[in-house]
């Protein structure tokens, strides 16, 4: 409550009670904006302190967005190395094998060289 209200409150009471008005006590009254300059300087001071905890707060976030991000890229990629590792696997399979080379027209070999032992017998 503002220090003119209260005293227009003051009066107000005082002509209602049918008393006279009563005297302003000069020495309490504060000067007209005191009390705006004691909380100006604690605005500011608490102002600039939650700055930093705001910054630090969308930072946080951020870290927060970007690590889902990777993380839903890591399982993509997990999910494909499986995918690859299975299409190998069946490549290797020695069935598949044998009827790949089958149809590309490989045979047996009808003689085999060892190529070792001819390097030792010279």
């Amino acid at each position: 409550m503002s220090l003119l209200w209260r005293d227009r409150r003051k009066q107000l009471f005082a002509r209602a009670a049918g008393r006279e008005e009563l005297r302003r006590d000069w020495s309490a009254r504060k000067k007209a904006g005191q009390h705006r300059m004691v909380w100006a300087p604690l605005v500011v001071v608490l102002v600039l302190s939650l700055l930093p905890l705001a910054a630090l707060r969308i930072s946080i976030i951020r870290t927060g967005y970007a690590l889902g991000a990777v993380l839903q890229r890591e399982t993509e990629l997990r999910t494909r190395e499986r995918s690859a590792a299975v299409a190998v696997r069946i490549e290797r399979d020695p069935r598949k094998l044998r009827e790949l080379a089958v149809r590309l027209g490989f045979a047996r070999p009808e003689r085999l060289i060892d190529l070792a032992d001819q390097a030792r017998a010279r």
